[in-house]
């Protein structure tokens, strides 16, 4: 898969995922206090099965939500302790990712994470 991100990857139910997501802190060790937070709230948010770019959009649109303190889908304000912090805590978040995903899933599903989210980084630079 290395340059080219795989589209064939197979879709993988997230019920597991869910009740992870649900214990990070469990599956995580040292995670901090927010990560586990938007941890359980991305969990709420998932769909029932994603291919790992689908997980990376998934958190990228939770932190974005998070960030504006509105979901998206729904226009509702959000309820939660994320909401309202400095900029810089949702860019930490999105570091915390592939983490988050080594965390909770199959180690090729996790690595699917990690090299969409590298991907996507190398054609942002580009576009620089």
């Amino acid at each position: 898969m290395k340059g080219n991100i795989d589209m064939n990857v197979q879709a993988l139910s997230m019920d597991e995922a869910k009740q992870k997501l649900m214990a990070l802190g469990e599956h995580l060790e040292g995670a901090q206090s927010t990560t586990i937070d938007f941890a359980r709230f991305l969990a709420s948010r998932l769909n029932s099965q994603l291919v790992p770019m689908g997980f990376v959009m998934a958190c990228e649109l939770a932190l974005y939500d998070l960030q504006k303190g509105v979901d998206g889908f729904s226009g509702q304000p959000i309820r939660s302790s994320l909401v309202g912090y400095p900029p810089m805590i949702y860019v930490l978040l999105r570091v915390e990712i592939p983490m988050i995903a080594k965390a909770i899933f199959p180690e090729e599903f996790a690595a699917g994470v990690q090299e969409f989210i590298e991907e996507m980084n190398k054609k942002m630079d580009a576009a620089k």
